[in-house]
């Protein structure tokens, strides 16, 4: 939680309070203010805001009231105390109490000679401010303006007129002679930093809501201002990285959809992301959420905290919670706008060979008896220096002129046509007006968004629309309900652009002098191989890249409706029902289009043309005019119905607080893809052409491709459907006691069925549960004298936690899959079954310790957590006779250790001017101590290659031991026995040496953030580091 610091005066406030009939016990002796307030607090609901020195180095208070008014109870507190209070729509303000105060509108001082000025106080709009504090500063009186925000003030000539409002800047104003002799002045206040130190933080597990210091579970709130100010990325997940200890952010653009790990890796198959709940309700993929539209963020680490989510919490919850209007709150209308430029993506960062050290190194390593050239061709595709090289040792060419080619091609340099040609500045935009208001009864919040994402790669277009509104329904005291409706619309399209990679060497050009493309033939098949397709079927095989890029096109149109709605219904006094059901339903349309001028569309017809034998005209089994076009319509629909009842009492003047929950949850997720292929398509005629597969079969023989690169097979692609579909029913319970404030339990357990679990019950029925303990120390007698230290509270919990197999590729069942080979129609089992296969089960022990000091100025937490993590799902091997070598089982553990620390400072506070700071850390360490792997591994190449190996760290990097060069600069390993060798595949696992992990072992963030006046600056850094 941020360390926020506001002084609501300076030097007088006045509020006209309103009274409440709600009423207070309250027994103690020194009791301090602080903690009185903490007791009305639980036993009205209002909350108490101002500046918190104002509750600390008070005196203490003996109090003994029994069912006493509330405004008596503050008003004995406050007797003969240097604070002052006024009540308002649930919240006690506190103040500094001022010196005495004549009625509100005049005063007279006995000050000669004098003159009266008329002073109205107005805010930046110039609405007038009834209530402001005026104070003529060397005489210590003050007075208050009146419903037209007016006084008429006595003064004399340089005085210091000073003015305070309630969430108002201080304005302090010399009278002059000019002043008094025009008797009046109009004095405009601005707003200040209104943000308070709540007395208390809440934890939501997307089940319930409970205060901080009820809860034993780690669990972490990043700072939302600095989320919203994050405009690197619409994604809120990577608008996290370093403001959550333990949570490590990959910012990749192949990790965009889930990029996060909570406290390492507890799946080497499984699931490794955390479970995303929005409004409490799961979503695989929250990539559509407007981080704009989010009011909360809690992400759930440990058993207790997570448990409650059963069998797919192993990897932490991250629950989000968006925004809402308020009651009686007036209509406001926000705008939030942002455009990052993001560049073009640095190609010279990684240290690369040029053409001249590639030629050099291609010259030296070139061994023609160990790469022999038939090998060579038959595998294909030949690159020119390759070519040079070979036709050299053929002696199609001797060496002058071999080399003569090699040198030019080693004078050439493509880098600048790669960053003109197949990169542009990336940039990133979002528009979002918001609004929100609302009454007594009903109450909303909505929200209109644009974002247009403009990639590094030229023709890339990726633009989404957002609508989104919450609507709230109080019926009465008793009855509410909510209901949210969030649409998105995603439209993307991209050309055929390549994406420069290893596998165009530094030396081939995209353009001539001239500007023409050039062809790169070498890039798809050898020269001799393509002039025999060309000549058999009559079709020019070119390849062209820059050509390609205009041949073809992939769009998308995207639409993902999340309904959520709720209910809470007060059935008698502490017990209440709480409904939430949701419904997310999304349809997604994705077409390609390649015309015929395509490579691939026109290496397709020509590898399955068949020349005639008597002189005719050649057979074409697939259309050679027109273009190939596939349309993919991806349909998604889950629901949630939730039910749950929740009872909530205290007693015994609130030394005994008991909050119990049980419910029932039914999840169903199921999505379906329908793809179709034709060929030949006109897209302006809408027709295509009618395809004989039988006879494209007996054509291609066994249906190998010889000239289509892409592919082994040319596949009856021209109807494909899927669908995957998981179900869940949950039962569950979770209790919180807490006994005199100071000493909570928590408990929770939730059993879990699925179709993806196996049949066999001892599967099926495995509930996760979790215990936890937390003591408020600070809250303790002997601590009273510890005034520096404001909260101190440990934690302790234990529990279990799972995560679910993955469909569809493991299941109880045989999954059937069609065949798509050319020929017969077949089906085959994509996935067997395994009856035992059981969710992978994690144990974790979590210690704490929360902290706040210096009148909190300094607080943060600190954490150590244990978890193993069993029946691991990987492939796991099986008596062949079944017909499978392996299915997917339950196979290791793997353990999880770590630390985890932040802490979160005031380091100077001033009228004008804020500098904050957080410190984020986190350690993680993980080795898999149990793994059956499908395979032994037997050599050193397989241990290089395998992902996972016992004994090591699921992020393990083996290598070779490097022995130096020969003295023919041939690489040497070093095996176990101290022999030196070059030759391939003798080094065994024992061999091999252990170089680390790829995945950083500490990371965290520091953040500092500086505030003057209106104006505020933030800096932030992330690392990643071992």
């Amino acid at each position: 939680m941020r360390l926020l610091s506001f002084f609501l005066f300076v030097t007088l406030l006045s509020v006209h309070g309103e009274g409440t009939a709600q009423n207070v016990s309250i027994s103690g002796r020194s009791l301090t203010i602080e903690k009185i307030f903490t007791a009305i607090k639980k036993q009205t609901g209002f909350v108490v805001f101002g500046n918190r020195e104002l509750l600390s180095n008070r005196k203490t208070i003996r109090l003994e009231v029994t069912n006493m008014p509330l405004k008596d109870v503050l008003a004995i507190i406050f007797k003969d105390q240097p604070v002052e209070y006024s009540l308002s729509d649930k919240t006690i303000f506190i103040s500094p109490k001022q010196p005495s105060i004549t009625s509100p509108g005049k005063i007279h001082l006995s000050l000669s000679p004098v003159s009266v000025i008329r002073i109205r106080v107005v805010d930046r709009n110039g609405n007038p401010l009834p209530g402001a504090s005026v104070i003529v500063k060397a005489s210590k009186i003050s007075t208050l303006t009146d419903a037209q925000g007016m006084v008429d003030l006595s003064a004399n000539e340089g005085d210091i007129l000073q003015v305070s409002y309630v969430g108002m800047e201080t304005s302090s104003t010399r009278v002059t002679r000019s002043l008094l002799d025009a008797g009046s002045l109009t004095i405009t206040l601005n707003t200040t930093d209104t943000r308070l130190d709540a007395v208390e933080v809440t934890v939501n597990t997307g089940y319930q809501t409970i205060s901080r210091e009820r809860s034993a579970g780690a669990f972490s709130k990043p700072d939302m201002q600095t989320i919203r100010n994050r405009s690197t990325s619409m994604n809120i997940l990577q608008r996290l990285d370093g403001l959550v200890p333990g949570l490590t952010v990959n910012s990749s653009p192949a990790a965009a959809s889930n990029p996060l790990l909570i406290r390492g890796l507890t799946s080497i198959k499984g699931a490794t992301a955390p479970l995303y709940v929005v409004d409490g309700i799961q979503m695989n993929d929250i990539s559509s959420v407007n981080p704009n539209d989010v009011e909360d963020i809690t992400v759930l680490k440990d058993a207790t905290a997570a448990s409650i989510w059963g069998s797919r919490a192993s990897n932490g919850v991250i629950v989000i919670t968006t925004k809402k209007g308020g009651k009686a709150n007036k209509l406001t209308i926000d705008y939030d706008g942002f455009m990052s430029f993001q560049g073009k993506p640095d190609i010279e960062y990684f240290p690369v060979l040029n053409s001249r050290q590639f030629i050099q190194a291609a010259k030296e390593t070139f061994n023609p008896v160990a790469n022999l050239w038939s090998t060579i061709v038959a595998l294909g595709p030949v690159h020119p220096h390759d070519q040079i090289l070979y036709d050299q040792y053929r002696g199609l060419i001797d060496a002058p002129t071999a080399n003569a080619k090699l040198d030019s091609l080693a004078s050439l340099n493509n880098v600048q046509q790669i960053k003109d040609l197949w990169y542009r500045n990336g940039m990133l935009s979002n528009q979002t007006i918001s609004i929100r208001g609302g009454g007594q009864v009903h109450s909303f919040y909505g929200s209109l968004a644009y974002t247009n994402t403009m990639s590094s790669t030229p023709g890339a277009s990726n633009r989404s629309f957002k609508a989104n509104l919450r609507q709230d329904l109080s019926i009465n005291k008793n009855l509410q309900f909510f209901l949210i409706t969030d649409l998105t619309n995603t439209l993307t399209s991209f050309k055929r652009a390549i994406a420069p990679d290893n596998r165009f060497l530094p030396y081939v050009m995209f353009k001539d002098n001239a500007g023409n493309n050039l062809s790169m033939n070498h890039l798809v098949r050898t020269d001799s191989l393509r002039k025999v397709y060309e000549t058999r079927g009559g079709i020019n095989l070119a390849y062209n890249p820059m050509d390609e890029y205009n041949y073809g096109e992939t769009r998308s149109d995207g639409f993902l409706a999340r309904i959520t709605g709720g209910a809470s219904i007060n059935l008698f006094k502490g017990l209440r029902f709480e409904g939430v059901y949701g419904l997310i339903k999304g349809n997604n349309k994705t077409t390609l289009y390649d015309e015929a001028s395509s490579y691939f569309v026109r290496a397709e017809a020509a590898m399955f043309a068949i020349p005639s034998t008597t002189g005719g005209p050649v057979t074409y089994y697939l259309p050679k005019d027109g273009a190939k076009y596939a349309v993919t319509n991806s349909n998604q629909r889950d629901w949630t119905i939730r039910n749950q009842l929740v009872y909530d009492n205290a007693w015994n003047d609130r030394k005994h607080q008991i909050t119990l929950l049980a419910g029932q949850e039914a999840q169903n997720q199921r999505t379906n893809n329908i793809s179709t292929t034709v060929r030949g398509y006109d897209p302006q005629l809408l027709t295509y052409s009618n395809i004989n597969w039988e006879a494209v079969a007996k054509a291609g023989g066994t249906g190998t491709n010889t000239f289509y690169s892409s592919s082994s097979f040319i596949l009856n692609d021209s109807y494909k459907e899927s669908e995957t579909e998981t179900r869940f029913t949950s039962y569950y319970g979770n209790a919180a006691y807490t006994y005199d404030g100071k000493y909570s339990l928590n408990a929770s357990i939730r059993s879990d069925e699925s179709n993806l679990f196996g049949k066999d019950k001892s599967a099926q029925s495995r509930p996760v549960w979790s215990a936890g303990g937390a003591w408020l120390l600070s809250q303790e007698r002997f601590m009273e004298d510890t005034r520096w230290i404001n909260q101190l509270t440990l934690r302790a919990t234990y529990g279990v936690t799972g995560n679910s197999p993955i469909p569809p590729g493991a299941a109880s069942y045989d999954i059937l899959s069609p065949g798509t080979i050319l020929g017969p129609v077949t089906l085959y089992v994509s996935t067997p079954a395994n009856k035992n296969l059981s969710w992978e089960s994690t144990r974790s022990i979590n210690l704490g310790l929360d902290f706040s000091l210096l009148n909190r100025r300094l607080q943060g937490s600190l954490d150590v957590y244990h978890k193993h993590t069993s029946d691991l799902i990987g492939n796991q091997p099986v008596n062949p006779f079944t017909g499978y070598t392996q299915i997917t089982g339950n196979l290791g553990d793997i353990v999880n250790k770590g630390i985890e620390a932040r802490i979160q400072s005031v380091n100077i506070s001033t009228k004008d001017f804020r500098w904050s700071s957080m410190l984020v850390f986190a350690y993680n360490e993980n080795k898999i101590t149990e793994l059956a792997p499908a395979t032994a591994i037997t050599t050193g190449g397989q241990l290089i290659n395998n992902s996972f190996v016992k004994g090591y760290s699921a992020f393990a990097i083996f290598a070779y031991p490097f022995a130096g060069l020969d003295a023919l600069g041939d690489p040497q390993i070093r095996l176990s026995d101290k022999t030196v060798t070059k030759a391939a595949g003798v080094a065994k696992p024992n061999d091999m040496v252990y170089a680390g992990t790829y995945q950083p072992k500490y990371n965290g963030g520091f953040s500092n953030i500086f505030q003057y006046r209106d104006f505020g600056l933030s800096v932030n850094m992330i690392y990643n580091l071992g």
